[in-house]
């Protein structure tokens, strides 16, 4: 059964020197992306850069359409991922955590648009990638519902996006989760400390221990958003 909103998140990196040839792709793709979502083959799409990444994230009400089919004409400034034998610039990431999902086409679809569509990234600890996703499903299904409709967590080998919109969007669940037990720490953000992979000089300045990972999650650049 396909699901009545796919929501797909997928990961590029922009080739060395092609910047500007993005950036004058964008007004022509905005352009184009509006017409998508007044046809409703979507209903509603973000890219989002930082450094040479650069991250997809769009929904499509029905059966998904392929990124190429969507943003293919900024193909030609992104790399091919490396170590694969194919020529594929978009690396599938995958959702480990929802607050909320979509029941309908007419449940998910947004009552006025929001005023801004924001993500954010973080690296984990190789050795508790596996822990974070266990106590993020166990969150998920113990208390769905409990933060913004629109906000999922997806991951791609240890980097991790957090896509949300502003302001959140607070509504009840409107499906039971899969758990019935109580089991979700209370102590959430200590427990999550220990996950994730410091950046680049942060343990150096003692950044590592500041409270609540305040300086853990990176917020990321948006491109352009539909």
């Amino acid at each position: 059964m396909i699901d009545p909103v796919q929501r797909l998140v997928f990961r590029g990196q922009i080739h060395p020197g092609r910047e500007a040839a993005l950036q004058a792709t964008l007004p022509d793709l905005q352009t184009t992306l509006a017409r998508h979502v007044v046809a409703d083959d979507i209903l509603t799409l973000s890219l989002f850069t930082w450094h040479q990444h650069i991250f997809l994230y769009y929904e499509c009400p029905g059966e998904a359409i392929a990124p190429a089919d969507l943003v293919g004409d900024i193909d030609s400034a992104l790399a091919p991922w490396p170590d694969t034998t194919t020529s594929h610039v978009w690396a599938p990431m995958m959702d480990i955590f929802h607050y909320n999902q979509p029941q309908s086409v007419e449940h998910w679809r947004r009552d006025t648009p929001p005023e801004a569509c924001t993500a954010r990234i973080i690296y984990l600890r190789p050795e508790m990638v596996s822990s974070y996703i266990f106590l993020h499903y166990q969150m998920q299904e113990e208390k769905p519902g409990t933060g913004d409709k629109y906000g999922q967590i997806s991951i791609h080998e240890n980097l991790l996006l957090f896509y949300m919109e502003q302001p959140a969007k607070k509504e009840a669940a409107l499906h039971k989760g899969q758990l019935k037990t109580q089991h979700t720490p209370p102590n959430w953000h200590e427990v999550m400390f220990p996950h994730f992979q410091p950046w680049d000089g942060m343990e150096e300045k003692g950044e590592w221990q500041l409270a609540e990972g305040s300086q853990l999650w990176r917020p990321i650049e948006l491109l352009c958003s539909v």
